[in-house]
């Protein structure tokens, strides 16, 4: 039998996942900024906490989905912690690629790659607000934060970058694609919507 104390167990461990996928984005964010070896090799440490987060909730979603008989609401959630957890490791993949990038970089970020760092924080940050309140008023904001953070993107590959360049622009752009994917879940989760490519199908 399903009690609600497995789905704040949930909760719990899903956010503190989340709050760890933010912190190495923010050192990625750091590492562009500075240069800072011993930091991109802290970033390469605290991915691999993510990827064994991965995997631990999935087998914990696993374990719930096959023993405790979850519906409606609950079932949604822990469908959407399995497929937000590999959201979320990507995120720590794609920020160890502008840690490793940053190294390689031809002088400092210019203002467009600062900023394009900070819109696809804030897209994370507002789309992991959104899963730990379960709000979906929080998560359709992150769709407008996307859209910014791809004209950006756009202007800096057309520009004709470096190569460190272009892949660290590529690589916030992806972290955003991510963040707005857990902000679908969320609106799956509390709406019983799938809005994904554009689209409004009731579940």
């Amino acid at each position: 039998m399903f009690v609600q104390k497995d789905i704040e167990n949930l909760k719990k461990e899903v956010s503190l996942m989340a709050r760890k996928a933010e912190s190495i984005l923010e050192k990625a964010i750091t590492a562009m900024e500075t240069k800072d070896a011993a930091l991109v090799e802290e970033i390469k440490t605290l991915d691999k906490d993510l990827d064994n987060f991965e995997i631990s909730l999935d087998a914990h979603c696993a374990e719930l989905l096959a023993l405790k008989d979850p519906y409606a609401i609950d079932f949604r959630f822990i469908f959407s912690v399995i497929k937000t957890t590999r959201d979320l490791e990507r995120v720590g993949d794609e920020s160890k690629t502008i840690g490793k990038w940053s190294l390689k970089m031809n002088g400092d970020a210019e203002e467009d790659l600062k900023t394009l760092g900070k819109k696809a924080k804030a897209s994370l940050n507002t789309a992991i607000t959104a899963l730990i309140n379960l709000d979906a008023d929080t998560a359709e904001k992150v769709t407008e934060i996307e859209e910014e953070v791809d004209e950006i993107e756009d202007r800096i590959i057309e520009s004709n970058p470096d190569l460190a360049r272009a892949f660290i622009a590529k690589a916030f752009e992806r972290i955003s694609d991510m963040a707005t994917n857990i902000a679908e879940n969320v609106i799956f989760c509390v709406k019983a919507e799938d809005i994904r490519h554009g689209g409004v199908k009731k579940i």
